[in-house]
Order: structure tokens, then C-alpha cells, then sequence
């Protein structure tokens, strides 16, 4: 990392993985191309997890241990400068490039193995931690929405974390 005054702690990099909103995923697939997609995520330890269909990109790429790169991000805006600090700084060209055009931000990138989930009990575990992240609101009916035949026709991947850094910058104004 070449900006080691913004690297972030592994239990910070794991905070941004559990607060981001959705998380791109990235692979070389077996044509040498870039696969990427962006996902919901959920993370459990060291795992991450995502649901999708039972054929298509994922199916074909998110499997045997292929290595995948996941990248999250939480935070990002841009710095709200008080109208007073913002006037003492609006002629000084590097005052303004460190404080108002510029982004807040925390990310995460957790290099991974992908791994396709095939018992049922895993994958409705799995599905049970993306409902309740992303619709915690609708818990009450889990049960009622996901029967054997849903789960039956859904994959859940597992991305096992082998790698994990995270960078942040934060604007304090001086």
C-alpha cells in the first residue's frame, strides 16, 4: 500500500466489508478475461457471501477455488467544509485539493477463494445472513419465502478471505 498513513486495521477492513452496501467481485475467468459483477454481500468470519441463479457468469466463475478479488466500499462522500473554513481556503490551490475536491472514503479488498455451496443447511444459513442485513425489516416471513424448492433452485457462493487490506481518508480540516 503506498499510502500507509490511510491503512486500516483487519478489524476495520472486516467493519467496512459488514457496512458497505453492495461489494464489486472481480476474477480472470477461463478466457483470460475480467469477470467482475457488483453484489450483495454479507460476511460471516472470515467468509462472504452471495446468492444467484443456478446458471450464468457466477456459476461459471465463482466455483473451484478460483481466486477472486472483492472490494467494498463504505463512506464515500464528498467533505461538507464549513462556509467560513471553505473562504479562508478558496484561493490556495493546495488547501483546496486536500480539503474540498477530494472524497471521503473507507474500502476494503479482500483477495478470496470462491467455493459453490451444495448443502442445503450452509446455503440457508447463508441466505438467512443476506436477508437479515439487507431485509431485516421482512425476517418474520424468512421461513414462508425460502422452501426447499427455492433453495433448490438458487446457488449460494462462499469467497473464503485470504488476504484483506483497507485504506481510509478522512478530512480534518486544520
Amino acid at each position: 500500500m503506498r499510502r500507509k498513513d490511510r491503512e486500516l486495521s483487519r478489524d476495520e477492513a472486516l467493519k467496512i466489508i459488514d457496512e458497505c452496501e453492495y461489494a464489486v467481485i472481480s476474477c480472470v475467468d477461463s478466457k483470460g478475461e475480467i469477470f467482475s459483477l457488483p453484489l450483495s454481500i454479507v460476511r460471516e468470519n472470515m467468509s462472504i457471501f452471495i446468492h444467484g441463479a443456478t446458471s450464468g457468469g457466477k456459476c461459471e466463475n465463482f466455483i473451484n477455488g478460483r481466486v477472486c478479488k472483492i472490494v467494498a466500499v463504505s463512506g464515500n462522500s464528498v467533505p461538507r467544509l464549513s462556509s467560513e473554513f471553505f473562504e479562508s481556503i478558496k484561493n490556495d490551490h493546495t488547501k483546496l485539493g486536500k480539503y474540498a475536491f477530494t472524497t471521503e472514503y473507507k474500502s476494503a479488498i479482500a483477495t478470496t477463494t470462491a467455493h459453490l455451496l451444495s448443502d442445503k443447511d450452509a446455503k440457508l444459513h447463508a441466505l438467512r445472513l443476506l436477508s437479515q442485513k439487507y431485509c431485516a425489516a421482512y425476517m418474520s416471513a424468512f421461513d414462508a419465502a425460502t422452501p426447499p424448492e427455492v433453495i433448490n433452485h438458487m446457488n449460494i457462493f462462499e469467497f473464503k478471505i485470504t488476504e484483506l487490506s483497507a485504506k481510509a481518508k478522512v478530512i480534518k480540516p486544520s
